[in-house]
Parts: C-alpha cells; sequence; structure tokens
C-alpha cells in the first residue's frame, strides 16, 4: 500500500506542479514502479475529463 501512496502523490505533485526542487521531484518518482504511475496518472485524467463532461452536460441542461 505504501507504494501505491507513494506513486499517487508523485502524480499529484506532478499534476500540480508544485513539485520544488528538481532533486526532490527525481527522487520521488525513482522510487516508484513506472506501470503503477501510468496508471495512476491515466485514472486520474479519465476521472478528471469524465468530471468536466458531467459539469457540461449539467450545465446544457440536458
Amino acid at each position: 500500500m505504501s507504494n501505491f501512496l507513494g506513486s499517487l502523490r508523485a502524480v499529484l505533485w506532478a499534476a500540480i506542479g508544485l513539485g520544488g526542487r528538481r532533486a526532490d521531484a527525481d527522487q520521488r518518482v525513482n522510487h516508484q514502479s513506472l506501470p503503477l504511475v501510468l496508471a495512476i496518472a491515466f485514472v486520474l485524467v479519465v476521472g478528471l475529463i469524465a468530471g468536466l463532461v458531467g459539469v457540461a452536460h449539467l450545465a446544457a441542461g440536458a
């Protein structure tokens, strides 16, 4: 579970853009598995897109 939370933290920090120093960002990502980081990022992007489509659907009144 710790590996998952570390990967989630790395993805969220990268998405927000508040990574701080480059060395800190590299250290966060180096300890995580790349497939897990990519999977988390993919799920978050799909969720974001689905949320935006849902909001647009509600705003259109349909």
